[in-house]
């Protein structure tokens, strides 16, 4: 009797279309997202090199710093008034500052100190930046070592840390839950909501009445948009009342911003409810194949520097990966809308791609 129940539940399963690529093919998805996007150790990091010496030795350090496998040199300058606005407008997350009598202390066997300024936002690549770029420097140093140098030559990186100076995690993952929880809700909710009127036979009802497709879609679909409101309202005071984390910058901006990532996420639940027959397959589909993507090739775990190129592609798909640079940029850096209007259009451009296709699916569906 088992084994006749077994064939049955075999067969039911080889009969859902539908369910057949969650079962076989989100778990080969998902090693593949794992295995090349999931490194923690810091690579292509973006730094400024402010040369204040304009030496050959310092021509030399730059050089050695591209030849490394961790930093990406965005630009060089030459003013110490331009590292805020240079580091802001090139995205760099750290800039060394190649001091002035560089070349000349360690022809002379002095121990030069340089200092290095990083963004410590991200706390974890901060720290482990910082580490890099003391041993590439030091490195270096040993080619003009002198036996005779009392006392022996030292070149020492002098680091000073932005935005997150105590390198407290949890700074930096607070703003980020706020991009992962209006996902979470908005498109779970959205997809759950709409299957489950085809699953119990409304739906039908509601073609039925004097209601058009656009009633249908907006009575469903702007329920989820103010809860995803009040949750944004929710998560930044729950932050700040509770963590003591402040918002750097402008609080109406951050709200803009947030409105522009739930028309994103409402879409794709949205999507997601064109391609599932049940509730069950809405879930799955919904947390395989959007939610975990989104989650580790956003950035909100796993730096997207760190991705392989064919992988970082990719990301430019995810309308989180943009968010989290916002949301981390106005309450960690005070970045305004001149910093931030980049990721704001990549946002906007997504979400009218993803909501035409996902209404566009849904009417046929109906109809």
């Amino acid at each position: 009797m088992i084994g006749h129940m077994i064939k049955k539940e075999f067969r039911q399963l080889k009969r859902d279309k539908r369910m057949l690529p969650i079962v076989f093919i989100a778990p080969v998805f998902q090693l593949l997202l794992l295995g090349f996007a999931a490194n923690l150790d810091p690579q292509n990091i973006s730094l400024l090199i402010c040369d204040l010496d304009r030496s050959p030795q310092s021509l030399e350090l730059s050089q050695e710093i591209v030849a490394s496998d961790y930093f990406i040199p965005v630009g060089t300058i030459y003013n110490l008034s331009e590292i805020a606005q240079e580091m802001e407008r090139r995205k760099a997350s750290a800039t060394m500052i190649v001091p002035k009598g560089f070349g000349a202390d360690l022809k002379a066997g002095r121990s030069p100190v340089i200092p290095y300024l990083v963004d410590g936002s991200d706390s974890t690549t901060a720290a482990i930046a910082t580490g890099y770029a003391g041993n590439i420097v030091r490195r270096y140093g040993l080619k003009y070592l002198n036996a005779d140098s009392l006392p022996p030559l030292r070149v020492d990186v002098q680091s000073r840390i932005f935005f997150n100076p105590a390198l407290v995690s949890r700074d930096f993952m607070i703003p980020g839950l706020l991009a992962l929880v209006l996902m979470v809700i908005t498109l779970v909710l959205t997809s759950l909501a709409v299957v489950k009127e085809k699953e119990l036979g409304t739906m039908e009802q509601l073609i039925v009445t004097p209601l058009s497709t656009a009633d249908i879609i907006y009575g469903k679909l702007i329920p989820f948009a103010m809860i995803g409101v009040l949750d944004i309202l929710l998560i930044m005071a729950a932050s700040r009342l509770i963590f003591g984390l402040e918002i750097a910058g402008s609080f109406l901006l951050l709200f803009a911003f947030s409105l522009l990532f739930l028309f994103n996420t409402l879409g794709l639940g949205l999507l997601v409810s064109t391609f599932s027959g049940n509730q069950q397959q809405a879930m799955m589909a919904s947390v395989l194949f959007v939610m975990l993507p989104m989650i580790m090739l956003s950035g909100f775990v796993f730096p997207v520097e760190n991705m392989p190129a064919a992988i970082r592609v990719l990301t430019y798909a995810m309308p989180m990966r943009y968010y989290l640079v916002i949301v981390r940029g106005i309450y960690l850096k005070g970045a305004g809308m001149s910093e931030l209007w980049e990721e704001g259009l990549a946002m906007l451009i997504l979400g009218i791609l993803i909501t035409v296709i996902s209404l566009l699916r849904f009417r046929k569906r109906l109809e």
